[in-house]
């Protein structure tokens, strides 16, 4: 049995953007040509402003494998982030090139993983951008258990790019060359 794997990329240092476009087309790529199930925004932080400028994020949804397991993923998702320089630190020290987690699993219905709050602001505005019938579902649950408005949440967030362009862009890259000429 399959799942979906919803996934958060942010980055606060180097080049966020690029760092976060290139990594979710490696995801994609791995997930193969129908793998890529939704994506928000490419949107920015307002709340949290480290040297350099702001936190830029993105969400996938991916469909993976019966086969893939949280921890499974997580540690593909780390080799990613040294890929792209990040450095593993104890004390969480920020600012960081790439930061990618797995934010939860949806199969018949949303699995979240513990340690992540889906009501965390800018997890709950990318979130609520994926078109899943049960993950919308979900995510109107945590609004009315904490007591906000989902259309509210996104006041302190901006688009840097819309999630159908970057959807385009992620379905019509080749991730390993555009990575290769990158490094080089």
């Amino acid at each position: 049995m399959s799942a979906i794997a919803l996934i958060c990329l942010g980055a606060c240092d180097g080049a966020r953007v690029e760092n976060l476009i290139v990594a979710a087309a490696r995801l994609c790529a791995e997930a193969g040509p129908h793998g890529l199930r939704g994506c928000s925004d490419l949107f920015a932080d307002r709340h949290r402003d480290y040297r350099g400028g702001v936190t830029v994020n993105l969400m996938l949804a991916l469909q993976i494998a019966a086969a893939d397991n949280a921890a499974a993923l997580e540690r593909r998702f780390k080799q990613i982030e040294s890929d792209f320089g990040r450095r593993r630190d104890p004390q969480r020290a920020l600012p960081v090139p790439l930061d990618i987690d797995l934010v939860g699993l949806v199969d018949t219905q949303v699995r979240w993983q513990p340690r992540y709050d889906p009501g965390r602001p800018y997890l709950f505005h990318g979130l609520y951008q994926l078109p899943l019938p049960a993950l919308k579902q979900a995510l109107d649950t945590v609004a009315a258990q904490r007591g906000f408005v989902p259309q509210r949440n996104a006041e302190g967030f901006y688009s840097l790019a819309g999630a159908g362009f970057v959807e385009r862009w992620l379905r019509s890259c080749d991730p390993v060359a555009d990575f290769t000429a990158e490094a080089r």
